[in-house]
């Protein structure tokens, strides 16, 4: 598959199509100021011309006035000189103009010069020639005027293209590169955006991954940089998850070795008695004593299957269970960790269901058991109610416990945060709760004074789940 483009390639193709539009507008800018020298070159030909014509003129008003002979030898001088310029300049006024309009003037000067030879070797026609001279004169200063005004209006039309195109192509430019700028920085602010959002929901415990979206190689490369981060992180946690649960079965394990000895103890017993009564036929008795082992069994056999299922690392399944059951087993399990004047009430209704993944959700009350067991180790009371709804079912786990500071309950959700002393606590057990909380779609928050915290446990009912 072609892979997208990537933001290096996107500013390399934008640097040299800018770099190409330099260039063009440097070589559009240096052939315009190239003409626009060439014209100012001309123009000054062309000024040096008509001024010779210009003298040409004074020297022959002069002459017609006053019949200066100085006068007829400056006109003479003027005339040559006149004749020199437009013949050495042919090429320079050709392009200022064109050929026809040169031509036009270079006739009009050779007439004025033959009608001035004329006049100075036939004075008896001098007042006829005077007349043509002045009309001839008149003509070519007017041509060598009109061309001299046709460069000047053609370097005022270049000097407009360059100021209209300039008040053109910067809003043009600013317009293009403004654009260009905003939709690379969008598509790349709007990728970094949406990082953002899921490292947000990563750090609330759902570790998430960030679809490819973007078109740039690079931040498609975060993204899957980002991604694996996000599975290392979730298998990091199943794994911490995992460790806290051993350690809750470490602790529980006091008290359950203690609960499961009593019925051994029991069977052990009743069975050397029965063997005892065997012997002596007494059939009433042991059939007692049988019936007393098998009871003790099963209530072992209770114990290890309540214990067994929380060691097993089962896929998330929900279904529905009595919830006062559920918690008369797991305070099963934590019997031998009851302190002496610990009283704890199950204010639940028989028929209240929770539906939930049974091992995770006894996970929960185990996490907060405990919690509340390490606060009153003097004694108190725990109380658990419940109360179901059509869509929602509200538990809340109480204690007559200390309380938990305003400023520490922002935090007792935060992974690795505890208040416990080094080593006592890891900081995962309410992570954890809140975690599986959430798993289940429902929320669980904490109200605390200095008459006891509780705990307050949301989740979907049955018909909505």
């Amino acid at each position: 598959m072609k892979q997208p483009g990537g933001i290096r390639s996107k500013i390399t193709f934008w640097f040299y199509l800018v770099f190409v539009f330099m260039v063009t507008s440097s070589v559009l800018m240096l052939w315009i100021v190239r003409t626009l020298e060439e014209k100012h070159f001309s123009i000054e030909k062309a000024d040096i011309f008509l001024e010779v014509v210009l003298e040409v003129r004074r020297m022959e008003k002069n002459y017609l006035l006053y019949q200066d002979s100085n006068s007829m030898k400056e006109w003479t001088s003027y005339l040559g000189m006149a004749t020199q310029e437009l013949t050495d300049n042919r090429e320079v006024f050709v392009r200022l103009s064109s050929l026809a309009e040169i031509n036009a003037v270079q006739q009009a000067l050779q007439r004025y010069q033959e009608t001035f030879t004329r006049f100075r070797n036939f004075p008896a026609e001098e007042t006829l020639l005077a007349v043509d001279i002045r009309e001839q004169g008149n003509r070519l200063t007017t041509l060598t005027e009109e061309l001299i005004i046709r460069e000047h209006q053609t370097i005022h039309n270049l000097l407009a293209l360059i100021r209209n195109t300039l008040l053109f192509l910067l809003p043009f430019l600013i317009l293009v590169f403004s654009s260009v700028a905003v939709l690379l920085g969008r598509g790349i602010v709007s990728s970094l955006k949406q990082l953002e959002r899921h490292a947000a929901t990563i750090a609330a415990g759902d570790f998430v991954e960030v679809p490819f979206v973007s078109t740039n190689r690079e931040i498609n490369s975060l993204i899957n940089a980002f991604n694996r981060m996000s599975r290392e992180l979730k298998k990091r946690q199943q794994q911490l998850v995992r460790s806290e649960k051993l350690a809750s079965l470490g602790i529980m394990l006091a008290g359950v070795a203690h609960e499961f000895n009593n019925p051994l103890s029991n069977i052990s017993s009743s069975a050397q008695i029965l063997i005892e009564e065997l012997e002596e036929r007494d059939e009433e008795y042991a059939r007692e004593l049988a019936l007393q082992i098998s009871s003790e069994t099963n209530r072992a056999s209770a114990i290890v299957n309540t214990l067994l299922p929380l060691a097993r690392e089962d896929k998330f399944h929900r279904d529905s269970y009595s919830l006062k059951s559920l918690c008369e087993e797991v305070l099963v399990l934590l019997r031998g960790q009851l302190a002496e004047n610990l009283d704890i009430q199950l204010i639940i209704s028989d028929n209240i269901v929770i539906f939930a993944d049974k091992q995770k959700i006894q996970q929960v009350f185990i996490n907060l058991f405990k919690n509340s067991f390490d606060v009153l180790i003097d004694g108190g009371i725990i109380r658990i109610r419940a109360w179901q709804h059509q869509t929602e079912l509200k538990i809340v786990l109480s204690d007559t416990g200390p309380g938990i500071p305003r400023q520490v309950q922002k935090k007792i959700f935060d992974p690795f945060f505890t208040t416990k002393d080094t080593g006592q606590g890891s900081g995962l057990g309410l992570f954890i709760v809140h975690d599986i909380i959430i798993q289940h779609g429902g929320s669980i928050s904490v109200e605390s004074t200095d008459e006891g915290t509780a705990f307050i446990i949301r989740l979907p009912g049955e018909e909505i789940s």
